[in-house]
């Protein structure tokens, strides 16, 4: 069976053995053969954002060119010192500042897996909204003391379930 669909997968830490890395794989074992699975890998080569540039970076560009052909977003991300991780953010920002509506109606979940996680996610899904992604309750979950209950029956009930909605909702696009 063709791929018809794909899921850009952006994990918000830039620890290779972060569990945010470790829920996007786990999740990423669960696709249905009609979406593709690409793990965003650039995060750490992003540079800081910078308005006054005529011309974007290359890896900015890779970035926005992924987002564009993804029909599917979902974020995975700890919360650093009550709010967003920076490089996250960054990344965000660079979508903004040039934008041309990668995100704009575009099924997107959201995952916060952290010591808290509240302010980030709350944070994240304020910023989402705004750059009007289709994102709900549904596709949105917070799991806080994430390093001890991410493997929890319960959690990967409450991840199996995200990612399946995202899935839902891009297979109705």
């Amino acid at each position: 069976m063709k791929n018809t669909h794909q899921i850009l997968a952006i994990s918000g830490s830039l620890r290779a053995a972060s569990v945010n890395n470790q829920i996007l794989e786990k999740l990423s074992t669960q696709i249905p053969a009609t979406i593709t699975w690409n793990s965003y890998k650039e995060l750490k080569q992003i540079p800081a954002f910078n308005p006054d540039l005529q011309v974007l970076p290359e890896s900015v560009e890779r970035f926005r060119n992924q987002l564009l052909q993804a029909d599917g977003i979902l974020i995975c991300t700890p919360e650093y010192v009550f709010g967003i991780p920076g490089s996250l953010k960054n990344l965000l920002d660079w979508t903004v500042g040039f934008s041309s509506g990668e995100w704009a109606e575009k099924p997107t979940a959201l995952i916060t897996a952290s010591t808290s996680g509240e302010k980030a996610h709350e944070s994240l899904q304020f910023i989402l909204n705004v750059l009007g992604t289709q994102i709900s309750e549904e596709t949105s979950v917070l799991i806080s003391n994430a390093r001890k209950r991410w493997n929890d029956a319960a959690v990967e009930q409450q991840l199996t379930s995200v990612l399946d909605t995202l899935i839902q909702h891009i297979q109705k696009r």
